[in-house]
């Protein structure tokens, strides 16, 4: 990491050095392989470090409009571009977990995979019964590479300003979140409980799992049809499919959080499939997030809420929220979160009945950047929970999706849809 900063620090000196002495098309051209340079550097270090340092380069990849175009081309390939295991580790791996070679259990199996990101890796396979499958196979020790991440993480923030602004709950819910992903057939429950409480989108298909081809280390799911972002928006989708598109991710997202109080928190574009009539393919559910009940209804109390924001009434529903932690919640934090949810919040999600079938333009970045600079402001005083964490990451990625779609969506309209309901008395949440 730190030879990887180094490096990337003297690509922007020499473009310093160099800029005074060129024009203003020649600065233009060597920023931007400056940009492509650094990126490819940072992009070839983290795929080999893979887990928590992995994840960050794919967290990077969606900030469109905030980072430099040259740089957002080149982490994206941490996606599901990332170097794969030798074929002869594949099959060792898949050997050791399931008892018996690939080519014994399927009737045939690619050996290079098609996509591979942070954690592992997924591979073509047809069943003996004809079934066209993605058997997904972790890496080598992730889980003891995960666990000494977060040890060198937790050394630096004690020596630096870090550990002031992210709280020691905040690093173990990040910590626990990534390490529960190691485990597939946690995964594989994860993916039938959203199978089923996804029913009522008839837009969105969730993958079948075939738990006799599955392991803690190796998940065997059903093959879903649908094109990654880049490639859907190379076929010049209309703005009116758009627009659709856009919709269905904004209804996803919230029957996810205030209707079954669990979410898929892995919002990265390699994750998601989409059909042409504004379908929705999701898959990878190692990272979903489970929000207590009582936490989600003081969320609906002020999602669209009428009144002064600033009102003693309006900041006594954000304190609750912390109470419901046995925490206190500090004047400093109170006041950014009253500025966020009075600006950034209203505006794109205005309480008014009379502007609700006002789509929101995501199409601007102005608005991504804002989104960015309010949340640090959130960090530095203090008002982030746990709870915010895996949440604001979504929200984060579903925004920079709704961005590359520049989709217009009538955001409060789907919100209000949903501040009714409740969930069933017989779910059962994820693991």
């Amino acid at each position: 990491m730190a030879a990887m900063t180094a490096g990337v620090t003297g690509s922007y000196v020499g473009y310093i050095a160099q800029r005074a002495f060129l024009g203003k098309e020649s600065r233009d051209r060597k920023l931007r392989a400056t940009h492509t340079k650094a990126a490819r550097r940072v992009t070839n270090e983290l795929s080999v470090l893979r887990g928590p340092a992995m994840k960050l380069g794919q967290a990077l990849s969606l900030q469109t409009g905030v980072i430099p175009d040259e740089i957002i081309q080149e982490l994206s390939t941490l996606q599901m571009q990332a170097p794969g295991m030798h074929p002869s580790l594949v099959r060792a791996q898949f050997k050791t977990s399931m008892g018996a070679a690939p080519e014994e259990v399927f009737r045939s199996f690619e050996p290079e995979p098609f996509a591979a990101a942070s954690l592992g890796q997924v591979h073509r396979a047809t069943t003996t019964t004809g079934d066209a499958v993605a058997v997904k196979i972790q890496y080598p020790g992730m889980r003891r590479a995960i666990e000494s991440d977060f040890q060198f993480f937790r050394t630096v923030a004690s020596t630096t300003q870090l550990s002031r602004y992210i709280p020691e709950s905040m690093v173990a819910e990040l910590e626990q979140q990534i390490l529960a992903e190691t485990d597939y057939r946690r995964e594989a429950d994860n993916i039938d409980f959203f199978r089923e409480q996804l029913r009522p989108l008839p837009f969105v298909t969730v993958p079948d799992v075939y738990r006799q081809f599955s392991s803690d280390r190796v998940l065997t799911m059903s093959h879903l049809n649908g094109e990654h972002l880049d490639r859907f928006l190379a076929r010049r989708p209309s703005q009116r499919l758009r627009d659709t598109l856009g919709a269905h991710l904004m209804e996803l997202f919230y029957f996810q959080l205030l209707g079954i109080e669990a979410f898929h928190a892995d919002p990265h574009w390699g994750n998601y499939l989409f059909g042409p009539n504004g379908t929705v393919g999701l898959v990878d559910f190692g990272c979903v997030k489970s929000l207590p009940h009582e936490f989600v209804e003081n969320l609906k109390t002020i999602f669209l809420y009428p009144g002064d924001r600033n009102s003693a009434e309006f900041r006594e529903l954000l304190a609750k929220r912390y109470s419901l932690r046995g925490e206190t919640i500090k004047p400093a934090s109170l006041t950014a979160l009253v500025r966020f949810t009075d600006g950034f919040i209203r505006r794109m999600y205005p309480p008014e009945p009379e502007k609700e079938h006002i789509p929101f333009d995501f199409s601007e970045a102005t608005f991504l950047r804002e989104f960015i600079d309010e949340s640090t402001k959130m960090l530095r005083a203090k008002a982030a929970l746990p709870e915010y964490i895996f949440w604001a990451r979504a929200e984060s990625g579903l925004f920079q999706t709704l961005h590359r779609l520049k989709a217009r969506v009538r955001t409060s309209l789907i919100v209000r849809k949903y501040l009714g309901r409740r969930p069933g008395a017989a779910r059962v949440g994820p693991r």
